[in-house]
């Protein structure tokens, strides 16, 4: 049991269950319900309370995000909040990698490297871009794309978080934080 919980808050997490979620959520913070779902092994009912108990009784924090929740430990800021909300989604993630590791890259340069349409690519840098992640440079005809979100924060989260992230890029992103 984490020590830094109160009495109050380590008595609602006896429940093997319960307990089970709450430790899903501090290490995948930002994840979906399915997700939890998918990790803990339990029903949908079950995981459904449990998460609806602790997001009520101030255990965890919960985001809409789109048409999904995300569920976070409470210590969570809203602007990290934001942040893996974007690092969750893979594509989002590799673009938002590719932009640091390659700052003013373009957009051609960004959909062969992320492996999307060039449409699809122009979507997601949208969505980045209204996020306010990132920022469209011109150049001349070109756009070139550089990150306006935190680096250093976007650092920490993939660093604490990094089992969570099932990406060869993630590691490479942070063998340059850690050795550049």
């Amino acid at each position: 049991m984490p020590e830094f919980l109160d009495e109050k808050e380590k008595k609602m997490l006896e429940l093997e269950s319960r307990r089970g979620i709450y430790n899903i959520v501090r290490e995948f913070a930002g994840c979906h319900f399915r997700e939890i779902e998918r990790r803990s092994g339990l029903s949908t009912g079950l995981v459904k309370h449990h998460l609806d108990y602790m997001s009520r009784k101030g255990l965890i924090a919960c985001e809409k995000d789109g048409n999904n929740l995300r569920y976070f430990p409470k210590e969570f800021n809203s602007g990290n909040k934001k942040l893996m909300g974007v690092l969750r989604q893979k594509s989002l993630m590799r673009i938002i990698l590719f932009i640091i590791t390659h700052e003013g890259c373009s957009h051609e340069q960004i959909a062969a490297h992320v492996k999307l349409s060039p449409s699809t690519a122009s979507w997601h840098l949208k969505k980045l871009e209204e996020e306010g992640m990132i920022a469209p440079v011109k150049g001349g005809r070109k756009t070139f794309y550089e990150v306006s979100a935190n680096k250093e924060e976007i650092a920490k989260l993939l660093i604490t978080y990094r089992k969570s992230f099932f990406d060869a890029l993630v590691d490479r992103a942070i063998e340059m934080w850690e050795f550049g």
